[in-house]
């Protein structure tokens, strides 16, 4: 079985391939649309997806319970207790699954990119910058995720 050279990144394909894993370019030249001749850039994708849109929403429900306990006194100290539990475990959960969101966008750019943030702390970081359009709504999940923790953690007084 042969395989298929995507000519706009490079990328070998599986021969069976309509269209590159990587940059979306396809391959089947007969059945091409004349809209992919077209020299015009793509337009990006939007920042804010469905999962972000939820991520914001779970950290404004955990701001709101921040301020009815700590700012306005309307829950009582049980209630906060119960809200501030949840929020951090959930916190914490949705962080990790961020992160393994994030780690696959960038295997899916670069497996040695993949493997170097397994293995490097700070390659991560370089890999988010360098990969900025693939990796950007993953990452901002991830800040999304550690403001829900520290917000969760902040509930009750201590």
């Amino acid at each position: 079985m042969s395989n298929t050279k995507c000519p706009q990144c490079g990328l070998v394909n599986w021969s069976d391939a309509v269209a590159c894993k990587r940059c979306g370019w396809q391959l089947d030249w007969q059945y091409r649309p004349a809209s992919q001749f077209d020299s015009a850039a793509p337009e990006p994708e939007p920042l804010f997806s469905s999962t972000l849109t939820f991520l914001t929403a779970i950290l404004l429900l955990a701001v709101a319970a921040f301020l009815s306990h700590r700012v306005f006194h309307v829950i009582d100290l049980e209630t906060a207790k119960i809200a501030a539990v949840i929020t951090m475990t959930g916190g914490i959960g949705l962080l990790i699954l961020t992160h393994l969101w994030l780690v696959l966008r960038i295997f899916e750019q670069s497996a040695s990119w993949g493997v170097a943030t397994l293995c490097v702390p700070l390659a991560g970081l370089v890999a988010v910058t360098k990969f900025w359009e693939k990796t950007r709504r993953s990452f901002i999940g991830q800040l999304l995720c550690v403001g829900i923790v520290l917000v969760g953690s902040q509930i009750v007084p201590r």
